[in-house]
């Protein structure tokens, strides 16, 4: 009865983390800088911008 209870915590668990990383993946993927705007805030002089098919807050003098 203790294996089948631990290996029902485990796949809880693993269950669990598996749907947040998954829910954290599709939250910052975009093809161009506009899809960033509305997803993520940036404190200036930073902006939102789309590189690499991921959301990020950029200088945007200092890489372009």
């Amino acid at each position: 009865m203790a294996k089948v209870s631990n290996f029902v915590c485990i796949m809880i668990l693993f269950l669990a983390l598996f749907f947040i990383t998954m829910n954290d993946a599709a939250r910052f993927e975009c093809r161009e800088d506009s899809h960033c705007v509305t997803r993520i805030k940036c404190v200036l002089p930073r902006k939102p911008e789309c590189r690499n098919y991921a959301c990020g807050c950029y200088d945007s003098n200092k890489y372009r």
